[in-house]
């Protein structure tokens, strides 16, 4: 089983000082969490952050700052991967804590597109169910 989904962690958030709701450790490098819909909550809220703190909002700034090149990630690939699992476009607008009902949806598939990349998955394996119910735990309903 792929680290990220191993720790519940699928997006593969590294340890900090910070300690995430639902977080029960870390496995050196990467947090560890009670259950997948913990870890999805903390990747909405980074996204958040993204937004307000950073002023990054299109798939490609987002990814571009997550899995960036000098980690040694294939960012390009990343991205349009990314892309075409969740049918969007790199300069498509990403807002993590959005009212508007499409918004919600987009980031829902980017971040579960995101996991399957994190994890060298396939789609089948990201229960959207775990996936809105970290968002909801992110930002209730």
């Amino acid at each position: 089983m792929p680290r990220g989904l191993r720790n519940h962690n699928p997006l593969n958030i590294r340890k900090s000082d910070q300690l995430w709701k639902g977080q029960t450790g870390n496995d050196g490098a990467f947090c560890i969490f009670l259950e997948n819909k913990w870890g999805y909550r903390a990747a909405f809220r980074l996204l958040r952050t993204y937004n307000n703190v950073y002023h990054i909002y299109t798939v490609r700034e987002i990814i571009s700052r997550w899995a960036p090149p000098s980690d040694g990630n294939n960012t390009r690939g990343y991205i349009q991967r990314v892309c075409e699992m969740a049918c969007l476009r790199e300069t498509d607008i990403i807002v993590a804590a959005s009212h508007d009902v499409e918004q919600q949806e987009n980031v829902k598939l980017m971040v579960a597109a995101m996991a399957c990349v994190e994890n060298d998955c396939r789609e089948e394996m990201i229960d959207m169910r775990e996936v809105d119910a970290g968002y909801e735990l992110a930002f209730g309903k």
